[in-house]
């Protein structure tokens, strides 16, 4: 799946929100996702702007699955899990440093939906430990991000080495540079996850690695293209079909 995460770039507005569903349902987007943070993060009055009733995330999953897109939730509180499962999620995201949130993971496992791991703030420990408490779930993806927006640290191999787990792996971009989507490419990734934002005006929580929501569908289409560079390594002879 290509994904567009609008995570909190909503910046609490419900009509900014169906901006952005409006847009991406034009794209070929396979999935649109939002986020909900652990419940210790709405406590500042600057960020119970994100703080939404429920019922705004069902009629925001209606509209996106009317449009044929998968519906996503990033989310950090346990005791939402069901309530989005009523609404029929179709895969959820787990930030952060949640891999070792136990209580989180445990109740996600239960809707056997598929669930993407962020191992942006992960040693090789941390996986192996995560994979020795619950298997090699064919519902769980490893997701590659580094929670930086500098070039240097994609370590973008890490796609391709990760695999060694057993599990699928995924990119999940962070860096300025958005040239590395297509990069990204060349190790694999089961699923590539991007965060858009409105425009350039505004500051968003996810704003210098966002992609600008009107170049959204330019980006899809490059990456659907460019992936059909990579070929199957086999060298062979061919006929000259340039005129």
């Amino acid at each position: 799946m290509i994904i567009a995460e609008i995570g909190r770039n909503h910046l609490g507005k419900i009509d900014l929100a169906n901006k952005y569903i409006d847009e991406l349902l034009l794209t070929k987007v396979d999935g649109i996702s939002f986020q909900i943070r652990e419940k210790e993060y709405y406590q500042t009055s600057e960020k119970k702007i994100f703080q939404w009733d429920t019922s705004n995330y069902l009629n925001l999953s209606i509209k996106i699955k009317k449009g044929k897109k998968k519906f996503g939730m990033a989310l950090a509180d346990p005791s939402l899990v069901n309530f989005f499962e009523s609404i029929g999620t179709d895969f959820y995201k787990v930030i952060r440093n949640d891999i070792k949130n136990e209580e989180l993971i445990s109740e996600l496992i239960k809707t056997k939906k598929k669930i993407f791991i962020s191992t942006g703030m992960c040693s090789d420990d941390d996986i192996s430990n995560f994979i020795e408490k619950y298997g090699k779930l064919d519902n769980i993806t490893l997701n590659h991000t580094q929670l930086s927006n500098s070039v240097k640290d994609c370590n973008l191999k890490s796609i391709q080495s990760m695999k060694k787990y057993g599990l699928q792996v995924s990119y999940g971009n962070h860096c300025e540079n958005k040239n590395v989507l297509y990069m990204a490419l060349m190790f694999n990734p089961s699923d590539i996850m991007f965060y858009v934002k409105a425009c350039n005006k505004l500051k968003y929580p996810d704003d210098k690695h966002a992609i600008i929501l009107n170049t959204v569908g330019n980006v899809i289409d490059n990456l659907n293209t460019l992936k059909k560079a990579k070929g199957n390594g086999l060298k062979i002879k061919m006929e000259n079909t340039i005129k």
